[in-house]
This record gives C-alpha cells, sequence and structure tokens, in this order.
C-alpha cells in the first residue's frame, strides 16, 4: 500500500459519507491527517513513523462508514420532530481501532489500536483495552453493514481494496490483540519507558490533529523572542532601581546580581546544545533567577534556531499557584518593554487550574471550542505552568483531555524552578523520563533552584556559584533546636522579640492551620503591628492581595503563615521564626529574610521545635517524612549559629543524604505498571499533590460581591441556557465561571466542615457547596484570619 504524501485524488463531490454534520469523512480524515504529519515534520524526520502516524490519523473515525452511524449524524430532530435513541452500533472507535491494527506495521499495531480505541475518552488498562468478548456480536453487524452498503466508497476512499481486512476481522484475529499484548510483555520483560512515550507521541497528534481539524483558524505562532529582550529589560529595571536609590549601586546583593548574570551569559557562550540537555542555574535566594532561567532558556532558542533551523517553545513551570502570577507578570512586562504592547497568548500563555479560558493571537480572538482547544492545547511560544500541569502532560498518559498537549513539550526547553520541591521519591522514575525525553524528543531542561537536589547531572550555568554563597551575609540561621517548646512559650517570646524592636518587621511560619492561627491571634491581641495572617484558608484571590500588601509596604508588618509563604514568593522581612522543617524549608523561609541585602548586619532566622502539648507530637510529625526531618537535626545538631556562607556545604549534604535513605518504592510500582501498559495505574500512581489520606472539603467563601455575582450567573445560566446556547456554549461558560469561582474556593478538613455544614448553601443546579456573606449574626469567616471556629483539629498548610 502506497500512501502519498497528500491523499487522496478523487474530489470531496464524490463521497457522500459523513464524519461530522457539516463535514464529509474523507475531507475530516485528510484534513486530521495533513495537520498531523504537518506538525510531525516540523519536529522530526523519520519516514516509518511518519507513515504510522499517516495510517493511525486515516483510521481514526473509519468506524464512522457504517449507516448505523450516518443514520445517527444526519439525523434532525428539529426536522423530524421526535427524539430517536440509537444504539451502539452507531459507535465507531473500536472498529477503527481493529482496522488500524490490520494495516499498521507489526511494531506499531497495539499503539495504534490504543490511540484509536480512546481518542474519545482515556485508555484504562491494556488488559481490559482487548478484552473484547462482549463487543464482537456487535462488531459483526458493524462489518456486515460495510460490505452491504459502504466498501465501495472507502475502497476509493482509502484508494484500496477492503476484502483482507474484512476477512481479517474475524473472532479468532480479534482475539489475538490480547494475546500479542500478553506475549509480548511474557518474552521482552514488559513494555518500555520508550514504548509508552511512543505512545503517548501518537496519541497526542491524533487528539490534537482531531481537535484541530474542526476549530475555524489555526493560530499562527510567531517566531521566539531574543534573549536581549531579557537583556534589555533587565537593564532597563536596574536604572530605575537606582534613580531612586543611588546607593543600592553599592549593595553587595545588587553587584552579585550583575556578575552572576555575565557568568550565566558567558558560560551559556560554552554550551553544546548537541550534546547537553540538562542544565542548572543553582544560585541563593533573591539572586534575580527569573531572568536568568528566561534569558538562558531563550538564549539555548535562538542558538537552536540559528543552528538547526526551528526555534524551540519554553515551558516555564513552578510549583505554587501563589507564584505563577509573579513570574507571569515579570515576562509580561519584559514583552511589553521591548514591543510596547501587550503579549497576545501566541507569545505566552499562563495556565493552571484558576486561569480563565481565554486565547487571542495578534489577529484574531477565539471564542468557545476554538479558544478552549488553544488554551488547553499550549499553543503559545511561551508557556507559564504549574508542576502539576507539566508533571500530568509527562505522565497522565493515556488521559485523552491531558495527553493532546504532549508533543507541545517535544523538542522545547523546560524550565523547572524551584526544583527541590518535586518530591523526592519520584526522583528515580522523573530522572528515567526525562533521560528519554532528552535524548529521544530533543528536550531540553533547565534546573532553577537556590537548594539543588541531586535529581540528575547537570552543566552548571553560573560555575562560580559557591563562591556567591560563601559571598553572602545576608541571614543567620539561630538554632535553638536543642530544647523543644510549647505554644505558649513561642508565643511569649515571639511578644517579646516584637516588642522589643518596634523597628524590625517578622514574618513567623508555622507548620499547621491551627497553630498559625493561634500565634496570630496571640500577637494581633497583644501588640499594636499590624499583623497579617496567610494560610490555605484564606481564599487565594484574597492571599494574593495580600502578599502584594506585604511585597509592597513600607511599615514594620508582622506576618504568620504557613510554609505556603516559602519557595518564590517575593516578600522581604527583617526577622524570622520558623517551626522546625527539612532544611529545603528552612532555606527557602530564610529566602524571605533581608532578600535585597538592605541591612548591614544579617537577619536572625530563629529556628524552634514546637511540640503539641496534647498529644506529645511535635508539629512537624504531621506533615514531613520522618526521614528528612532526621537528616536536617543531624546536619544541624552542635551548631548554634549557621550563618549564609555555610549554608552552601550544608546543602550538598543534605542532598547527599537524601540520595541514601529516599524511597525507590513508587518509581519501581510506576515501572511495573508500564510492563504490562496499565494506564489506569500508571496516572493514579503520580500525585504531585496527594491528599488522600487527608479528606478534604472543597467551599466557596462569598467573600465580595464579585463572588456573589459569579454564583448568581451560574444559576442563572443552569435555569436559561436552553433557550440560546448549545450544550457545548453552555459548558465552555460554565467551566469559566468556576474557575473564576475558584479564586474563592479552600480546602477544609472533616471536622471544619461538620461545624460549618448548617451554614453552608448549595448552588443550584451544582453539587457546590458555598458560605454565604450573611450567616445570620454569626460570623464564621474573616479575610483576615480565615474561618471563625473553636475547632482544635491540627489542619496543615
Amino acid at each position: 500500500m502506497k500512501l502519498p504524501d497528500k491523499t487522496f485524488s478523487f474530489s470531496n463531490e464524490d463521497f457522500n459519507l459523513k464524519s461530522h454534520p457539516h463535514q464529509s469523512l474523507k475531507e475530516h480524515l485528510e484534513g486530521v491527517t495533513s495537520i498531523a504529519l504537518s506538525i510531525f515534520d516540523k519536529q522530526t524526520k523519520n519516514s516509518e513513523k511518519r507513515e504510522v502516524i499517516q495510517k493511525i490519523c486515516m483510521a481514526h473515525d473509519f468506524g464512522k462508514a457504517t449507516s448505523f452511524f450516518q443514520d445517527y449524524i444526519t439525523y434532525d430532530e428539529t426536522i423530524s420532530r421526535q427524539h430517536r435513541k440509537f444504539g451502539t452500533e452507531k459507535n465507531h472507535s473500536l472498529l477503527s481501532a481493529i482496522f488500524a491494527y490490520w494495516w499498521l506495521p507489526e511494531p506499531y499495531k497495539l499503539m495504534g489500536y490504543l490511540a484509536i480505541k480512546r481518542h474519545h475518552g482515556s485508555i484504562k488498562n491494556t488488559k481490559d483495552e482487548t478484552d473484547l468478548l462482549d463487543e464482537y456480536d456487535i462488531l459483526e453487524k458493524q462489518l456486515a453493514d460495510i460490505k452491504e452498503n459502504n466498501q465501495c466508497e472507502l475502497e476509493r476512499l482509502y484508494d484500496m481494496k477492503l476484502d483482507d481486512f474484512l476477512k481479517f476481522a474475524n473472532r479468532s484475529n480479534i482475539r489475538q490483540i490480547r494475546k500479542n499484548w500478553s506475549q509480548e510483555k511474557r518474552i521482552n520483560n514488559g513494555y518500555t519507558i520508550d514504548y509508552i512515550l511512543e505512545f503517548s507521541y501518537f496519541y497526542s497528534l491524533l487528539l490534537t490533529a482531531d481537535k484541530m481539524q474542526l476549530i475555524a483558524e489555526t493560530p499562527n505562532l510567531p517566531s521566539q523572542k531574543s534573549s536581549f529582550t531579557v537583556e534589555k529589560y533587565k537593564n532597563h529595571v536596574r536604572e530605575e532601581l537606582l534613580s531612586k536609590n543611588p546607593l543600592l549601586e553599592k549593595s553587595h546583593i545588587f553587584n552579585i546580581r550583575e556578575k552572576i548574570f555575565d557568568e550565566l551569559k558567558k558560560e551559556l557562550q560554552s554550551i553544546d546544545l548537541k550534546s547537553e540537555s540538562f542544565f542548572s542555574i543553582n544560585i541563593p535566594t533573591g539572586s534575580g533567577k527569573t531572568f536568568l532561567a528566561y534569558y538562558s532558556a531563550l538564549y539555548m532558542a535562538n542558538k537552536l534556531e540559528k543552528k538547526y533551523g526551528y526555534a524551540p517553545d519554553i515551558v516555564y513551570s513552578l510549583p505554587f499557584l501563589s507564584i505563577i502570577d509573579q513570574n507571569y507578570r515579570e515576562l509580561a512586562n519584559i514583552v511589553k518593554y521591548n514591543q510596547n504592547s501587550e503579549p497576545k497568548d501566541t507569545e505566552i500563555l499562563k495556565y493552571h487550574s484558576l486561569s480563565e479560558i481565554k486565547y487571542e493571537s495578534e489577529d484574531k480572538h477565539y471564542e468557545n471550542y476554538d479558544a478552549r482547544f488553544c488554551f488547553d492545547n499550549w499553543q503559545s511560544k511561551i508557556v507559564t505552568t504549574t508542576f502539576v500541569q507539566l508533571f500530568n502532560t509527562i505522565f497522565k498518559i493515556g488521559n485523552h483531555s491531558i495527553g493532546h498537549r504532549f508533543h507541545r513539550i517535544v523538542n522545547s526547553i523546560i524550565i523547572l524552578d524551584e526544583i527541590q520541591e518535586v518530591d523526592e521519591k519520584y526522583y528515580p522514575i522523573i530522572r528515567q523520563f526525562f533521560n528519554k525525553l532528552a535524548i529521544k524528543y530533543n528536550v531540553k531542561f533547565i534546573f532553577v533552584t537556590a537548594t539543588m537536589p541531586i535529581l540528575i547531572d547537570s552543566h552548571e550555568l553560573v560555575p562560580n556559584k559557591k563562591t556567591y554563597f560563601e559571598d553572602l551575609n545576608r541571614i543567620k540561621i539561630c538554632n535553638h533546636l536543642s530544647e523543644s517548646s510549647s505554644l505558649d512559650n513561642f508565643g511569649d517570646l515571639l511578644l517579646e522579640d516584637i516588642d522589643k524592636r518596634p523597628y524590625k518587621s517578622f514574618l513567623i511560619v508555622l507548620n499547621t492551620i491551627k497553630t498559625s492561627k493561634d500565634i496570630f491571634e496571640l500577637l494581633q491581641e497583644n501588640t499594636d503591628r499590624m499583623c497579617i495572617y496567610l494560610s490555605t484558608e484564606i481564599y487565594p484571590k484574597a492571599r494574593l492581595e495580600k502578599i502584594d500588601f506585604i511585597r509592597r509596604s513600607e511599615e514594620n508588618l508582622v506576618v504568620v503563615s504557613t510554609q505556603l509563604i516559602e519557595a518564590g514568593v517575593d516578600i522581604d522581612m527583617d526577622v524570622i521564626y520558623r517551626d522546625f522543617c527539612p532544611l529545603d524549608s528552612i532555606n527557602q523561609t530564610s529566602g524571605r529574610a533581608n532578600r535585597n541585602g538592605k541591612s548591614e548586619e544579617p537577619s536572625e532566622v530563629h529556628l524552634y521545635r514546637l511540640k503539641d502539648e496534647n498529644t506529645g507530637y511535635y508539629y512537624h510529625n504531621y506533615i514531613y517524612p520522618p526521614f528528612l526531618i532526621d537528616i536536617t537535626q543531624d546536619i544541624l545538631k552542635d551548631k548554634n549559629i549557621v550563618e549564609e556562607k555555610d549554608i552552601y556545604s550544608l546543602n550538598e549534604k543534605y542532598a547527599q543524604n537524601i540520595m541514601k535513605k529516599v524511597s525507590h518504592d513508587i518509581s519501581t510500582e510506576i515501572s511495573k505498571h508500564i510492563q504490562v501498559l496499565d494506564f489506569k495505574k500508571l496516572r493514579n500512581s503520580f500525585e504531585l499533590i496527594d491528599n488522600k489520606d487527608i479528606p478534604k472539603h472543597d467551599v466557596i467563601i462569598e467573600a465580595d460581591s464579585t463572588c456573589s455575582s459569579i454564583i448568581n450567573s451560574l444559576v442563572h445560566l443552569h435555569n436559561n441556557w436552553k433557550e440560546n446556547k448549545t450544550q457545548w456554549e453552555y459548558n465552555f461558560e460554565i467551566k469559566n465561571l468556576f474557575r473564576r469561582l475558584s479564586q474563592y474556593k479552600i480546602s477544609i478538613n472533616n471536622k471544619t466542615y461538620s461545624s460549618l455544614h448548617d451554614s453552608l448553601q448549595e448552588i443550584e443546579g451544582f453539587d457546590v457547596e458555598y458560605l454565604p456573606m450573611n450567616c445570620d449574626s454569626t460570623q464564621l469567616y474573616s479575610e483576615e484570619r480565615g474561618i471563625i471556629l473553636d475547632n482544635s483539629q491540627i489542619e496543615i498548610f
């Protein structure tokens, strides 16, 4: 069978079969194939795989040729004036998958079969996906129907006789699909990461092309930005700061930032992008890593384009929603400064669970289905997103709602900022996947951190990093761990220090919501200082506003927070108190003190070990793995004071000890799921945010009129949408409204939920509860301190 580049020669008028009400099957299959091949041709050259993609795309809707499907797709209730039910004979995916299995060359048969069988849903496990005993009667009807009614048109469409396929599709051969899967996993010790990534790529191309073929206009992505734009904006920011405060020029951290930038620029000239794929920027907190990361990624992109003719997309990933906006804003400022206009979504795209679904290119505003596809598919040169979204794209294989964008990371440059926040138990499997992505899919990785974990060997872009760590004297860690402290004693100590030093700002970081609220209320009631409280019990919108206020305030604030304040949040405090935690968290919290080196004297970071007197447990026991606590205790023992210059060597020792003790269990488990192609268990095994042991309830806080308006819009839409909207338009608007509503969503534990339950109301038409603005005369929520209850249960974060 020869497959020409442009299939097929007959004109559309010669074909009657439909794929959609407005489109012929021929037009759709050829359109999908053309789009997938266009993406593939821009990413790689491989004639064998090209033919595989071509066949998968052409086969994916083969089953729509049955008269059962044709009746279904052409039936119009508005004309017939009656509702008609269609049986399972109209389903097309399984028959299409079996056609692909027959058509594809041997190594790709199962891949094509699975991709097509679930191109409208998620793959479970291969054992179930190949168990077709209950399906054969329907398949027989479909095959007989095609033979009788539409074989001739299909043969013209595919430019080949289908007699061989119709003979092949018997019960015995279909049963062989499962036997072949079983034989492969038995003989070759199971399937490999190579295999499952290749499947993910084919699956992604099929899903993307299938969706893209239906949008009105494929977006044209602009050329990648020049690294010079980052440097130009950085220099502008520098000049602005100096114009406001000329003394900054003599500031130590100010000059270190300049030295680091110059060193990184010089080092980038030595990198070999043909042989190297892993890079790292390991520098002290507050050294301008966002600029450095973007500069490096764009430098590499520019170099790859000049040398190899393609300009990679960039994915900038971060661990927390609270710092995504900050990062995106910085990037948007870079673009705006250089081109004097707001960036379009084709240039930079902010993608996370709370961001509004919208999409705009230079010359078009996309709406509804088109906007959602471009947004979800990361149709942009630079995407700013969370670790969860990035790792889901890589590890949630076989989930069609995520898997369609996997191809967007091929040939890309991925920045992982604050990489130390990834759970160590996933390191072994991440290392294996990243190595394959680098070798087979030409992905470049840049790891950014102040506390580099030993994840993978990388080219250090700031080779003299140790010098910079040791040259700084912004903070000193005061170790009070020799004895445990009660919360009451800790509170007394804080009151005394805050009272004694009114000219200092304070940050107090606790391990649980309960302790953080107790301390906040104590300080608020017993000092005349402005106190600010932060935890996940403060709804996201208010949390971001508070962080922004802290960042801009010139008052000597007292901030009490859980650990959400740690990594990446750009605030600068004078004195820090921290309940005990692993060393990387201590480092990150310390990075919020004297961040900009304004004080010549090092800021104090006091470390205490707080004990729950009711249970006898330390509060760190509730959230951190014991082995991380043990390693940190061992490293800090006998050190009453740790100066900033010593932190680098402590970090190295910490990372080495973690590698000796981290469990490989979860990575081994994931590898076993890959070996048998159990997609569902593979997906379930990789959860960056694992809350399954902590029952939680999501509750909306009706905190302001905007929230009330969103709730009212949801109810109105639910009750009236059928008047003037399609189902798809309704779903799209509902999804966007819920994303906006998520700015007011908090998660609470069982006991808190039970206490609130009688005051909660349900949004009409949805299984979502909210706490109204006015609950009789009782105030149950305060933007200042979160939920107001006499609740003694420990809650974290």
